[in-house]
């Protein structure tokens, strides 16, 4: 998944990791929520019938020597506080040894419940967190107004705890003009990092919601600015194709620490669906980024299958990428918005990297035979 986060917390990092090693595994418990969220990447199961990641499932998951030393575990959903063995399994993982970080939307996370987490070891809680306007939370989260209101005290309590707290948001047409204020709520708040997230994902019936990338690139560099008045000796990871080819790079990098990263998925990173599938993309669960199904194998078996094999080299089949020097490391960008907004599939040009070609950005060094 594309994300830009900006830390507040220097302590608070995230690691490069390394291809071919599992280090990040993200479950969707289950596919119950209490909001609809329009740009939600599971938003088509949510009217489903219930589906979980039954425990006996996570032990299996558990006891892989794959996942033996993964060492960072998002419990996603759905909501995740409407996942029927939450605390059952937050058990699990601490008999396991391992310290999770939880997504929520923040409507159910009472005093009470952060404080239960607190008790069973779980790492930090991200709060979904899209717009400072009830009017606006009700369109594009499907929330009621006054719910808006709980999700502040509530993650003003989560902050008072010892969890580490962040927050995001999902950019889209109806916030964009308040990135940067929701940004600096946060930080005025005391959370450890805002991670905004610059596509609408998973399916282009809401592509509606989404940014033009110049549109998109102007805001980094509002945002970046914002973001430097408050943090001088500021630290950004940030996971967007063709990025330090953009205008906004070269201004900033000296400026500011901002870390590059490639799209880990199937490289460094799984997602198990709620019905035990087993995606390379974290964003995605149409039968092109599934590799295996948890019901017949195991993860060992699919980490080093033939399908996950198959993904890890499908730049190799995208023309625009072939010959592109970058290919190793950038690895085709993003399959997930390639394959919602392209016309080839899963093996379309990621549209960051076409913007990027097609208006000569890339230097002459790396556009390989598209030049």
């Amino acid at each position: 998944m594309q994300k830009i986060k900006l830390r507040f917390n220097e302590g608070h990092i995230d690691a490069f990791n390394t291809p071919g090693i599992l280090n990040l595994m993200f479950l969707d418990l289950t596919n119950l929520c209490n909001l609809r969220c329009l740009y939600c990447f599971n938003r088509h199961k949510l009217n489903r019938a219930p589906s979980h990641i039954g425990l006996g499932l996570l032990e299996k998951i558990l006891k892989s020597p794959v996942t033996r030393n993964v060492k960072n575990w998002f419990l996603s959903g759905g909501e995740p506080l409407c996942y029927p063995h939450l605390d059952e399994a937050l058990e699990m993982f601490r008999e396991y040894g391992h310290r999770p970080k939880i997504a929520t939307n923040g409507i159910l996370l009472k005093p009470a419940v952060v404080d239960k987490w607190v008790a069973l070891d779980v790492q930090s809680v991200q709060f979904s967190f899209d717009t400072l306007k009830p009017s606006v939370f009700r369109e594009v989260n499907a929330g009621r107004e006054k719910d808006h209101h709980v999700i502040v005290e509530n993650l003003k309590y989560a902050i008072r705890s010892p969890l580490r707290v962040v927050a995001s948001s999902v950019l889209t047409a109806d916030n964009k003009n308040e990135i940067s204020d929701v940004m600096r709520f946060c930080y005025e708040l005391g959370i450890d990092s805002y991670t905004l997230y610059p596509d609408v994902p998973a399916e282009k019936a809401v592509m509606r919601l989404a940014v033009p990338i110049p549109e998109q690139w102007k805001l980094f560099d509002d945002l970046f600015q914002d973001y430097y008045d408050l943090k001088s000796a500021g630290l950004i990871d940030l996971t967007i194709p063709c990025f330090q080819f953009s205008d906004v790079y070269p201004k900033w990098k000296d400026k500011l620490t901002i870390r590059l990263h490639p799209c880990g998925a199937g490289v460094f990173n799984l997602k198990i669906t709620s019905e035990g599938k087993v995606s390379a993309c974290i964003c995605q669960d149409a039968p092109e980024f599934i590799v295996g199904d948890l019901g017949e194998s195991d993860i060992d078996d699919i980490w080093n299958s033939r399908p996950i094999r198959e993904f890890r080299s499908l730049s190799e089949k995208i023309p625009e990428c072939r010959d592109c020097p970058h290919r190793v490391t950038c690895r085709g960008g993003c399959r997930n918005e390639a394959f919602v907004v392209g016309s080839q599939g899963i093996l379309s040009s990621d549209p960051h990297c076409e913007y990027v070609r097609k208006r000569g950005l890339m230097p002459q060094t790396a556009r390989g035979h598209l030049s």
